[in-house]
């Protein structure tokens, strides 16, 4: 009896540890969200700094790097590893103007082009493409040459039709005749053995006005601009640190598209007619919540002007 006894005392207590640390675990889940929350707060604060903030002189309220911050900001440059401690943990936060994207719904056939020889898509495939795409958000059920409608196949035997409008989300194009997981989030070319795709996705949005912000954009963006080469990047990227050429100091970022061309030497107008500087009217916001090593994630696309900032869109993930 008494073994019996031992035994189940036992057990209990083992029972009591796990239900403990799963309380644990879930204590420090939820502070992890929260904390995420709390970056994405801090996001909305330096983005309306950013609509108030002077060049000219630095508000005796803000601190030195909340200055730079708001600054840079104000002048459509991204803001990447913002760390803050916070109670019994800390959030990270990128604050990332939407417009260093493509926006899918106001590429030409020749931008789509561009992204696809990026992407690592042979030519003789990309057209096969760009009328699929054309089909899905085209109002008719008119078949484009090497394009796909609703009476497709592909669509017929999946169980649903083109949609006949902009498209909403990136993850959509996988809805789309010929564009895979792999075109999308890169893996191995379903055109030529052996070699990988360059997932288009982080290149993509559906915000904006389709010009892209020349202060943010990556290389890769840059690169599907149509009359930039490539010693014309290596010269944006370069210039965008300002004169001495760190990241996150008081210089960073063009003022406006007349500095960018000057400065690069560029007469070409079609540059001009695609790029901006200063526009964050879309910002994208990924804040990290971390406690005692249980990590949670937000991403969201924040509008905001000088009246305010309104969520668009908003996802929440537990992480690893």
């Amino acid at each position: 009896m008494l073994l019996i006894l031992s035994l189940l005392i036992g057990g209990f207590a083992f029972d009591m540890h796990i239900e403990a640390g799963i309380t644990s675990f879930y204590r420090k889940r939820l502070r992890s969200q929260y904390l995420a929350i709390a970056g994405v707060e801090y996001a909305k604060l330096v983005l309306a700094q950013s609509y108030e903030v002077k060049e000219e002189f630095q508000d005796e309220d803000m601190e030195e790097d909340e200055y730079i911050r708001a600054l840079n900001l104000s002048r459509g440059v991204g803001l990447s590893g913002i760390g803050e401690e916070l109670g019994e943990g800390r959030f990270t936060v990128d604050i990332l103007p939407e417009q260093g994207r493509r926006n899918i719904n106001s590429l030409s056939d020749d931008d789509w082009k561009e992204v696809l020889d990026q992407a690592g898509v042979p030519q003789d495939k990309q057209d096969e493409l760009i009328a699929c795409f054309r089909d899905w958000v085209d109002e008719d059920d008119a078949h484009l040459l090497l394009g796909a409608e609703s009476d497709d196949p592909y669509y017929t035997s999946r169980g649903y039709e083109c949609k006949n409008a902009p498209v909403d989300t990136v993850d959509e194009l996988m809805l789309i005749k010929g564009f895979t997981h792999n075109l999308l989030y890169g893996g191995p070319s379903e055109y030529v053995e052996g070699e990988n795709l360059t997932g288009i996705a982080s290149w993509l949005t559906v915000w904006g006005d389709g010009k892209v912000n020349v202060n943010t954009a990556t290389r890769e963006v840059l690169l599907t601009i149509i009359g930039l080469e490539d010693f014309d990047v290596d010269d944006i990227l370069r210039e965008r640190l300002g004169p001495d050429g760190e990241p996150g100091t008081k210089d960073d970022g063009f003022k406006n598209v007349d500095e960018v061309l000057s400065k690069l030497g560029i007469s070409d107008e079609r540059v001009r007619n695609q790029i901006t500087t200063e526009e964050r009217k879309y910002v994208r916001v990924i804040s990290i919540g971390e406690s005692y090593g249980v990590r949670s994630g937000i991403w969201c696309v924040l509008q905001a002007d000088q009246s305010g900032v309104t969520p668009l869109f908003w996802r929440e993930e537990a992480m690893p």
